[in-house]
């Protein structure tokens, strides 16, 4: 099995955090989270998960290209 890489992680653990305390605060104490979460912690978040997946295909790449040789 691989190993995911830990920017995968974090982007990942953030962004299901994030959601989760935009749903509950939006849900149970009526108040608006929205300007803090798209200004802020998802474009965050959304690059780890990127810089994350760019390091997972590219070690994907080197494996193969190590196999054929």
């Amino acid at each position: 099995m691989e190993k995911i890489n830990a920017f995968f992680m974090i982007g990942t653990i953030g962004m299901v955090t994030t959601s989760s305390l935009e749903i509950f605060i939006t849900a149970v104490l009526s108040k608006e989270f929205v300007q803090v979460t798209s200004t802020i912690l998802y474009p965050v978040f959304i690059v780890f998960l990127l810089i994350g997946t760019a390091v997972m295909i590219k070690r994907k790449k080197q494996r193969r290209e190590q196999e054929q040789s």
